[in-house]
């Protein structure tokens, strides 16, 4: 009977965490869909920007600006993107991998998330900021990594800017990416994609206004913001997508684990019972 009871608890204790699971995977999913609408629609603006810059070069020639000028600092900035908590899966695991397998000397972090920090004070690592992921809005955070990225490489404090997150491919797939943010590398672009369908459009008739280079004193720090800005929805759709499907995982092992622990405790209950009644018969025949 004690077996019995044990297994009882076990099963409603499992059960318990099973609702808890399940609670969490509808939370995670609602807030996918949210974050994995916002990651996408922002693909094109960032895409386009960087097919106008790739543009924009072709007409300016040879580009002077302090943020493609290379550096001579031995030190390097690492902005790292992770979420604050856990139950996400491999999601941090797999960043955290990707840094300890680099050869990164020199470098100072700027952390998203309290796993990034709690990963960088474990490692004795310099941190020169911490952020939570929800402190603050998306936009109102990667203002502030870009100020603080440009201004110590414009200072020559640094002489590399890069940035380690989750990048979303699929809701069952994040893949650790780096982006080098600074120095800027322009893209290389053969074939951009161009309005040809609009009557009397030639490419070679565009007209820039400012320059070309005018252009590009503007744009180009609009576009570290813009590469901040949606790697911070790429990540936060990728720690969604991962917590529903961990939760989802844990929902289903937990159901299979209560399936079987239900199996053994029935087992357990028909030997019992078919011992009690060997005991009752055991006893009639010994007063016959």
């Amino acid at each position: 009977m004690a077996q019995l009871r044990e297994i009882r608890k076990r099963i409603r204790s499992i059960e318990n965490t099973q609702k808890v699971t399940h609670a969490m995977e509808l939370v995670a999913a609602a807030k996918m869909r949210k974050a994995q609408l916002s990651a996408l629609s922002g693909r094109p603006y960032s895409l386009s920007l960087e097919g106008i810059i790739a543009e924009v070069k072709t007409k300016s020639g040879k580009i002077r600006h302090t943020l493609l000028a290379e550096k001579h600092s031995p030190n390097q900035i690492i902005i790292l993107i992770t979420s604050d908590r856990g139950l996400a899966g491999g999601l941090n695991i797999n960043l955290f991998r990707e840094i300890l397998s680099s050869d990164l000397k020199n470098s100072q972090y700027i952390t998203v998330g309290k796993k990034a920090t709690n990963f960088a004070v474990k490692t004795g690592a310099e941190i020169l900021a911490s952020f939570s992921s929800e402190e603050k809005s998306p936009l109102d955070l990667a203002r502030t990594l870009s100020k603080m990225a440009q201004d110590a490489f414009k200072k020559s404090q640094v002489s590399k800017v890069s940035l380690l997150y989750p990048h979303f491919q699929s809701t069952i797939k994040q893949t650790p990416t780096w982006i080098q943010l600074l120095p800027i590398e322009l893209p290389i672009v053969d074939q951009l994609e161009k309005p040809t369908s609009l009557p009397g459009y030639q490419p070679d008739t565009l007209i820039f206004e400012p320059s070309a280079d005018g252009i590009l004193e503007s744009i180009l720090p609009h576009h570290i913001l813009t590469q901040i800005y949606q790697v911070l929805l790429e990540a936060k759709a990728s720690e969604h997508s991962a917590r529903m499907v961990a939760m989802k995982n844990a929902t289903d092992a937990a159901s299979d684990l209560v399936e079987d622990l239900t199996l053994t405790y029935n087992q357990a209950r028909q030997e019992a019972i078919t011992k009690e009644l060997l005991d009752i018969i055991t006893a009639q025949r010994a007063f016959e």
